[in-house]
């Protein structure tokens, strides 16, 4: 855990932020109840960074931290169900895993959280299910830290439900269904519920705003397309070396299904990767980051396995170890300077979200932002409009344009409507996808300025600034 730890701040350190944490970061410069995109913890934990270390790198670490963390908590829960060879092989394989590597692991996304508290209420529910004969029986104390740590997990993201969906399911079917007939799980529920108050309370507040634009992601069609690269994508992201390992561990737990332990871990898995995975089918639409905290509960399913073998295994990790590192590497290395770029430049870098716009601040800054009657800046959607909060939400308000808003259009500023505005643009080609489409901006852009940027001192994107009358506050 300390050497996975000291790997995910050096990329942490390496690497600039891309569009989500960009976005993220600009959100989380206000507090409140909870915001569009997500419950708010991820937000609230940024808030506390930045206020400690300022908007740099370092803003990371509490979720390098927290990844460290789940990782002693699924040793602890596998450890108690398998035993300890078996936890060693599964939190090394957990780190090993491209997804929680990486983005679990080291960016200022809302997974770092929830598998956090996720892994800790399921360890505190295995002490409660699965004692040691030496053990007291569990006390309602140990549901009311269940319930707590599970409102917290759903005060990070709402997919939090499908685990606990599983677990209610595993408590159902088998004998310890007789924990129903105490107050123990009511008294959890109540905990729960009372912890993600500030979610149901800003959704009452903006007419449901934030359930709304999850539960209608995508629209309703048959696409066998999208549920393939659903099935792909979770490939890669966990990494074949790791998937398929994980996929025959659990297949191997179906077809066993002797024990209450690999039924425990099942249960809480399958509702998230089953239902995130078949719903690409029918809407067309899919992340393959959605079925991680499934994945997260076959890890100790994975180490079980391991373990009885050890010898193999331990080449297999070995092996697996030298691939993840040196795939990271090269990585980091083209992430950090850009090569891709300079290499292809015909094709697509996907890196190119890493470029930091910062430099903005340095042309903006002589145009009067910031001052009580400066412009306004803007960007022609949510993504562009991230980057440039970063760049210089602290000295000036920050709107979208267009219809896509997300978080920007519930803390827009009715005050702005009619400011000169200064609309940033990632580049030609992006104003004229997404620019003429705003019937407020002029169809011939005239840029005040054409700032180059991007990585190791070559220029990557030219932002255009563009000043526009009338569009601040606009709704289009």
């Amino acid at each position: 855990m300390l050497a996975f730890s000291l790997v995910r701040l050096t990329w942490a350190y390496v690497l600039g932020f891309g569009i989500d944490e960009s976005y993220t970061i600009g959100q989380s410069r206000f507090l409140a109840l909870s915001y569009f995109d997500h419950p708010p913890l991820h937000y609230w934990i940024a808030h506390g960074a930045g206020v400690l270390f300022g908007w740099s790198w370092a803003v990371r670490i509490p979720t390098v931290l927290l990844f460290a963390a789940t990782s002693w908590s699924i040793f602890c829960l596998a450890e108690r169900l398998f035993g300890g060879v078996a936890a060693v092989f599964s939190v090394l394989f957990l780190n090993l895993s491209l997804f929680f590597l990486v983005s679990a692991g080291a960016w200022i996304v809302p997974d770092g959280p929830l598998l956090f508290f996720l892994a800790c209420g399921a360890q505190v529910m295995t002490r409660i299910l699965f004692p040691f004969p030496e053990e007291k029986a569990p006390t309602i104390s140990w549901w009311i830290l269940a319930g707590g740590l599970f409102g917290l997990a759903g005060l990070a993201k709402y997919s939090a439900l499908f685990t606990l969906a599983g677990l209610v399911f595993f408590v159902i079917a088998t004998r310890h269904r007789r924990q129903l007939s105490t107050a123990g799980p009511y008294v959890a529920c109540l905990v729960g519920l009372f912890i993600i108050l500030p979610v149901l309370v800003w959704n009452v507040q903006h007419d449901w705003a934030s359930l709304r634009f999850q539960a209608g992601r995508g629209n309703p069609q048959f696409s066998p397309w999208a549920f393939a690269r659903m099935v792909l994508g979770q490939i890669v992201w966990l990494g074949p070396w790791i998937a398929f390992p994980l996929m025959g561990a659990a297949l191997h737990a179906f077809r066993k299904g002797r024990t209450e332990k690999e039924l425990f871990c099942l249960a809480l898995a399958v509702p998230a990767i089953g239902y995130t995975t078949l719903q690409a089918l029918w809407s067309g639409t899919g992340l393959p980051h959605w079925p991680m905290p499934g994945w997260l509960f076959i890890f100790p399913l994975l180490g079980a396995r391991m373990s009885g073998r050890v010898r193999p295994s331990i080449r297999y990790a070995i092996a697996t170890s030298v691939l993840t590192l040196a795939l990271l590497t090269v990585a980091a290395v083209l992430g950090a300077s850009g090569a891709l770029h300079r290499l292809a430049s015909s094709l697509h870098d996907p890196t190119e979200d890493l470029v930091d716009w910062s430099p903005v601040a340095e042309v903006l800054t002589p145009l009067n932002i910031g001052m009580p009657d400066g412009p306004a800046v803007a960007g022609l959607d949510w993504a562009e409009a991230g980057k440039l909060d970063l760049a210089v939400g602290d000295i000036a308000p920050v709107i979208a344009l267009g219809r896509d808003k997300r978080g920007f259009g519930t803390r827009s500023d009715p005050r702005l409507a009619g400011r000169q505005g200064l609309v940033i643009v990632a580049s030609e080609k992006a104003w004229a996808k997404k620019g003429k489409a705003l019937s407020c901006l002029p169809k011939v852009p005239q840029p005040v300025a054409r700032l180059p940027v991007g990585r190791a001192g070559q220029a990557e994107l030219t932002l255009l600034v563009i000043p526009v009358e009338g569009c601040m506050g606009t709704t289009q």
